[in-house]
């Protein structure tokens, strides 16, 4: 393909995504997403109930499933809740429960706060699966005259039963996975070594950084845009079909990957031979990377002092929630996500800096651009970056796109699963 671009419409373009990128990180903050403080309070309530859960538990099984102490969890759940009354103030939902944290922290709740008819349907959602866990504790804080009369007790134990064998039946799974792995791993060091002297050839060599360059940026361009109108468009029509928000975002995710196999190959099959997804799947080399991606996640972690996402929501979405949050939630990160990203960031991105600067230039700038992308700060920034580049080696390594792309859909599925095992299907 003889296409060339002048050297000022990459940079225009580059300028173009640039603004964004900065408008993002450094622009003045507009408070947190719609639905934040929503997700704040479910992911704070059952984290409170898995901490008292398995207060008494050993400390490799709390280790498992990642929950920490209850006065460390009690802690965290009030600087999240302080963070949110900084950025945009509380809804009366948010007041109630930053009030009955914080009386908790001080070790005394507030007296009035509800009505007895109030006290009393409290006890009826929390005996109904319903309720909360500061709600929980401010009736077992009442005097017995003031007790609602009524056993929610068994309801809410039985719920935080319930979350407990879900947190440690998802961690159990991911950590056997990564057991299995162990075995593999000197397989994925192998295909990570030969990464450094890749297997391609033929018309995928041939393409100019310039090119590949402008493909990306105007597929990520459009990804941008068509994005922005969506969730303009949800605040529009907000009763939309959980099915039709499937189907648009659908659209938002495969878009790039439509946009960078129109402008390189004439047909279809040319993309998927040239960026290798016709050689089959390297299984072993994938349970190991995922195993070794485990490993530094955990050292990661530990390094930084498990720190929390700087959104108090926890990068959890509302709309995960339910049936259809998992569909949703399957589609998008765990099918279409890896799908596109690999195709984009690897097969295009990847290549065009390696067929002028080399495999580890290539693997290291393509990661970082893809680390960034991800809009993600501290942990989460190094996380994505260490796992683009270990994708970059493995896909130099195998010449199997489909490799790669197996590798992401797992280790996504790996976290979405778990996730919205414990914090988005219901209680009851």
């Amino acid at each position: 393909m003889r296409r060339v671009y002048p050297e000022p419409f990459v940079a225009l373009l580059a300028f173009v995504l640039g603004i964004w990128l900065w408008d993002l990180y450094f622009g003045k903050n507009a408070g947190y997403p719609p639905g934040t403080e929503e997700m704040a309070l479910v992911k704070i309530d059952r984290d409170l109930r898995l901490a008292d859960a398995m207060a008494d538990d050993a400390a490799w099984q709390r280790a498992l499933v990642g929950v920490e102490l209850p006065w460390v969890t009690k802690r965290k759940a009030l600087e999240a809740m302080e963070k949110l009354a900084r950025e945009g103030g509380l809804s009366p939902q948010g007041r109630e429960a930053f009030v009955m944290l914080k009386a908790l922290e001080d070790g005394k709740m507030p007296e009035g706060i509800r009505t007895s008819s109030e006290i009393r349907e409290t006890a009826e959602r929390l005996a109904l699966h319903q309720g909360t866990w500061w709600e929980a504790k401010w009736l077992e804080s009442l005097e017995p005259e003031d007790s609602p009369g009524m056993d929610w007790g068994p309801a809410y134990k039985e719920d935080m039963d319930r979350l407990k064998t879900r947190a440690v039946a998802t961690g159990a799974m991911v950590s056997l996975l990564g057991l299995v792995g162990l075995a593999f791993i000197p397989s994925a060091l192998g295909c990570l070594k030969e990464g450094f002297f890749p297997r391609f050839r033929g018309y995928g060599e041939a393409w100019s950084l310039p090119l590949g360059l402008v493909v990306f940026m105007l597929a990520t361009l459009a990804w941008i845009g068509f994005s922005m109108t969506l969730d303009l468009a949800a605040g529009v029509f907000p009763g939309m079909h959980p099915l039709a928000g499937i189907a648009l975002d659908s659209l938002a995710r495969v878009l790039p990957a439509v946009i960078v196999l129109g402008l390189l190959f004439r047909r279809p099959s040319h993309g998927i031979r040239v960026l290798g997804l016709v050689p089959p799947v390297a299984w072993r080399p994938i349970f190991g990377m995922f195993t070794l991606l485990m490993i530094f996640d955990h050292l990661l972690r530990v390094a930084m002092g498990n720190v929390d996402p700087n959104e108090p929501g926890g990068g959890l979405s509302r709309g995960e929630a339910g049936g259809w949050g998992l569909v949703y939630a399957l589609v998008s990160a765990c099918v279409l996500a890896p799908v596109v990203e690999e195709i984009v960031y690897r097969g295009l991105l990847f290549r065009s800096f390696r067929n002028r600067l080399g495999v580890l230039p290539a693997a290291l700038l393509s990661s970082a651009v893809f680390a960034v992308l991800h809009i993600y700060d501290g942990y989460g920034l190094i996380s994505v970056g260490v796992f683009g580049f270990s994708c970059a080696l493995l896909y130099s390594g195998t010449a199997s796109l489909t490799t790669v792309i197996v590798l992401h859909l797992l280790y996504n599925l790996s976290i979405k699963l778990p996730e919205w095992v414990f914090y988005h299907a219901p209680l009851g």
